[in-house]
């Protein structure tokens, strides 16, 4: 039988309202007794009931996150992030994914909503789609915040905190144009979803600097963001061509689908092409080649996101909603001077 708040207040000779108090540090219990108490719950493996309490106080000391796939390495690593950093703040986490689907994003909050979540953080999908506006109403008739973490929906009114995939995009392709290179290819998911869209820009950006033309052939989109999707599009790019002399990948899981399926093909990274990645993940490290990624400080974003979902679960309005973090360039061997 689960231990009570009556059976620790009769083990100490207190009434139950004092022990109550003490596991909950209120000021009103002096600290020998407070310690007794919290000593007495240990021996006698006291857990307290939090529906209970969230029923009584409105709040659920729970922080929700949605991500669209942790099979993706780079959302595994902001819910371990998030993970430590929310449970250092004394709260709970309550995960979610949403297998990249809009609707499916949708239900989870109003699961959220259900469960008394004191506020959100969410990774949007990597598909095109029209906002849903309605869980975002729906948030705020409840007073829970939310705020986007590592992307966002390009709409009014919203907090969030990124990396800065445009400048990060910028930086790598404006590192292959001072290898060299001219025909860069760019491979990444839809252009109508902002963390493509962004990196396009990023991409456009670096080449025009240069004075080098933009060809719509070097921007392929696919279907997905993972593996296998960058396999496909380097096999169908080398069926028609052998001309580019880099490319510049969406995130590190497709660069290492790229650089393999070149080496399949016997073309040598970075003698032949060269290769860069994003996100400064373990496939950056693995590879055979080890990979030129941009490190998007993932462990930055995560703190300073959960900082500002704080604040305005505190009820303060953050002093800057929109924070783009800084990348920073690592370099490996996969990107080398161009040849021709």
């Amino acid at each position: 039988m689960a231990t009570t708040l009556k059976d620790i207040a009769k083990k100490l000779g207190i009434s139950e309202a004092t022990v109550s108090l003490a596991l909950n540090n209120n000021s009103l219990v002096n600290e020998k007794t407070k310690k007794r108490v919290h000593e007495a719950a240990k021996e006698l493996k006291y857990f307290p009931n939090m529906i209970a309490k969230g029923l009584a106080t409105n709040k659920s000391n729970t922080i929700g996150i949605i991500v669209p796939d942790i099979n993706i390495v780079f959302y595994a690593n902001i819910l371990r992030a998030v993970d430590e950093i929310v449970n250092r703040a004394g709260y709970s986490l309550l995960a979610a994914m949403s297998n990249d689907d809009p609707k499916v994003e949708e239900e989870i909050i109003r699961t959220f909503i259900s469960k008394r979540i004191e506020g959100v953080l969410a990774v949007p999908t990597n598909q095109p789609t029209k906002f849903l506006t309605s869980y975002q109403k729906a948030l705020k008739e409840h007073n829970i915040p939310l705020v986007y973490i590592t992307s966002l929906y390009t709409i009014d009114g919203i907090r969030y905190v990124m990396g800065d995939i445009r400048e990060g995009t910028y930086m790598l392709v404006n590192h292959l144009v001072e290898l060299g290179h001219k025909d860069i290819v760019f491979i990444g998911g839809n252009r109508t979803v902002p963390t493509t869209s962004l990196r396009r820009e990023g991409y456009g950006r670096a080449l025009t600097e240069h004075g080098i033309p933009i060809d719509e052939k070097n921007l392929i989109e696919c279907d997905g963001i993972h593996y296998d999707q960058a396999v496909l599009a380097t096999e169908e790019l080398l069926q028609e061509r052998h001309d580019f002399t880099a490319i510049c990948a969406m995130n590190d899981e497709m660069a290492l689908g790229v650089v393999n399926t070149l080496q399949k093909a016997k073309i040598r990274v970075p003698e032949d092409v060269s290769v860069v990645g994003y996100d400064n993940t373990i496939f950056s490290k693995v590879s055979m080649v080890g990979i030129t990624s941009m490190d998007s400080d993932i462990e930055g974003t995560c703190r300073q996101a959960v900082d500002m979902l704080m604040q305005v679960i505190r009820g303060e309005e953050p002093e800057e909603p929109h924070i783009m973090v800084r990348p920073a360039i690592v370099q490996r061997q996969s990107s080398g001077k161009a040849r021709r």
